[in-house]
């Protein structure tokens, strides 16, 4: 057999080839896709695109400049990918709800990472529509009230820890307990686990806190973008993200195991999330790989945003002393404290909400959303091209003078009935909007409300020298303090 013999100047050719090639599908052809369609952006940088144009924790910062320099809908290329983003609420009443047929998925980022492939965020048209009517009961009113224990306890917690902390004159980080509290409710609804041991206990929290942060900088590039690779070099550089998930996974799996052998024995479970999957798939054909996706979505997803929103709910109390007095009297008005709470009770504070949705106004912690489009169109005269990530700048969105005046103020009434009735649609996207929105927002609002409720029956929260004002923020998977969240209080 004789052996192919190249000169120098021939592998040069191939190789200028093949990257010219390369330059052109990575680079070129994704720049004219956007010019093609007559969207002005930032000029991109060949292979990362406009990654580096802003730092990523000024994610947010760069929404806002990008809409005021080049309006409403405007493009970028997210590597490659060239991304169109529209924060003109018109267009995004078609994109989310008009035309959601052409919409229907999310732009897919961790279709090779299992378990979250068949995690309902990921999965696509038939498949997405099957679970998502799978799950829809599991997150009604009536199974949510069954959930309300847990939540209940785990509010006690919270009060514990500002109460040692008032008695010892100290401030405490509320980021740090709002996560604990996140974390004790998703580990004991969602992923089902009755800990056997502190031990036990701590280990899965540190599994899931890991899981939920993600990786960080050119790793949390590779998660996303080139997984083959990230599971070899995460390890090598320390990074416990894939032992972690590999532990909540197995975890979850045995949960199921142990769930089925008692229901074949005919031995009752205990009513949270994870049971509700379980029956559910059963009657519907949702299979363990399945119910273990949900599950690890909604403990991932959920910690952080759910830490975050309470974190920033009582930031903003404090610095709004008028607003949580307000607040103050509402519960103390409605609620008795001889009398316990529950799920009702909690829902029949109408100024509650109001705080809390304003909250997740000026701190949106899913700060963008994305979808695919399927087909091109046009919309209010923008072409859309179904070569496209179609990008939401929701910070940009909620932080628009145009349709929120004096945006950075906080302003509970802005959600008064009368209020939200003259608000576009889409002008409010904290969970999405159309049918494609967040499931879990009940049961994220539920532990939100419970939460504050017993914090402020307990104590005032105050401001303190330790608290950063204005409170700095960066963004990451979701957007959260910077710094935490360190605040005083004064036992009511």
């Amino acid at each position: 057999m004789i052996g192919l013999q190249l000169s120098t100047s021939q592998i040069l050719l191939i190789s200028g080839t093949i990257f010219a090639w390369f330059f052109y599908k990575a680079y070129i052809k994704p720049k004219r896709c956007l010019k093609n369609l007559g969207i002005r952006g930032p000029p991109p940088k060949p292979i990362l695109g406009n990654l580096l144009d802003c730092k990523p924790a000024l994610q947010h910062i760069a929404q806002i400049e990008r809409q005021e320099k080049y309006g409403y809908v405007y493009g970028t290329l997210f590597f490659s990918i060239p991304t169109i983003w529209i924060g003109d609420v018109d267009i995004l009443k078609s994109v989310l709800i008009k035309d959601f047929p052409n919409f229907t998925n999310h732009f897919g980022i961790a279709s090779n990472l299992e378990p979250f492939n068949k995690a309902l965020l990921e999965l696509k048209d038939s498949d997405w529509k099957r679970v998502r009517t799978i799950l829809v009961p599991t997150f009604s009113v009536s199974q949510i009230k069954e959930n309300f224990s847990f939540v209940d306890k785990a509010g006690e917690g919270i009060v514990a820890l500002l109460l040692k902390a008032e008695k010892e004159g100290d401030s405490i980080d509320l980021r740090k307990v709002c996560g604990n509290f996140s974390m004790e409710i998703l580990l004991a609804t969602a992923a089902g686990m009755e800990f056997e041991s502190k031990e036990q206990e701590k280990k899965l929290t540190a599994a899931a806190s890991q899981v939920s942060s993600g990786a960080a900088g050119l790793m949390q590039l590779l998660l996303l973008f080139a997984t083959p690779l990230f599971r070899i070099l995460e390890p090598l550089s320390g990074g416990q993200f894939m032992n972690s998930l590999h532990y909540l996974t197995d975890t979850c799996r045995k949960v199921i195991k142990e769930r089925r052998e008692k229901m074949a024995a005919g031995i009752a479970c205990r009513r949270d999330l994870m049971q509700q999957m379980i029956e559910a798939g059963d009657s519907d054909k949702l299979d363990d790989n399945e119910v273990v996706a949900q599950a690890v979505i909604f403990l991932v997803g959920g910690y952080e945003t759910t830490a975050n929103t309470l974190a920033f709910a009582t930031y903003l109390l404090a610095t709004n002393p008028e607003v949580q007095n307000r607040l103050y009297n509402e519960i103390k008005t409605k609620l008795s404290d001889a009398d316990p709470l529950d799920y009702d009770r909690v829902a029949d504070l109408p100024y509650l909400e109001m705080v809390i949705l304003e909250t997740l106004r000026i701190y949106p912690p899913a700060f963008r959303l994305t979808r695919a489009c399927k087909n091109n169109t046009t919309i209010d005269g923008h072409q859309i091209s179904k070569e496209a990530m179609i990008a939401v700048p929701v910070y940009a969105i909620h932080h628009d003078p145009k349709l929120w005046p004096n945006p950075e103020q906080f302003i509970p009434e802005r959600f008064a009935p009368e209020e939200k009735s003259k608000r576009a649609a889409c002008a409010y996207l904290p969970f999405g909007m159309g049918p494609r929105n967040c499931l879990g927002m009940k049961f994220a609002l539920l532990k939100i409300k419970l939460a504050l409720v017993k914090v402020l029956q307990s104590v005032e929260l105050t401001v303190t020298e330790k608290t950063d004002v204005p409170l700095p923020i960066k963004c990451g998977i979701t957007m959260a303090p910077a710094n935490g969240v360190h605040l005083g209080c004064k036992r009511r």
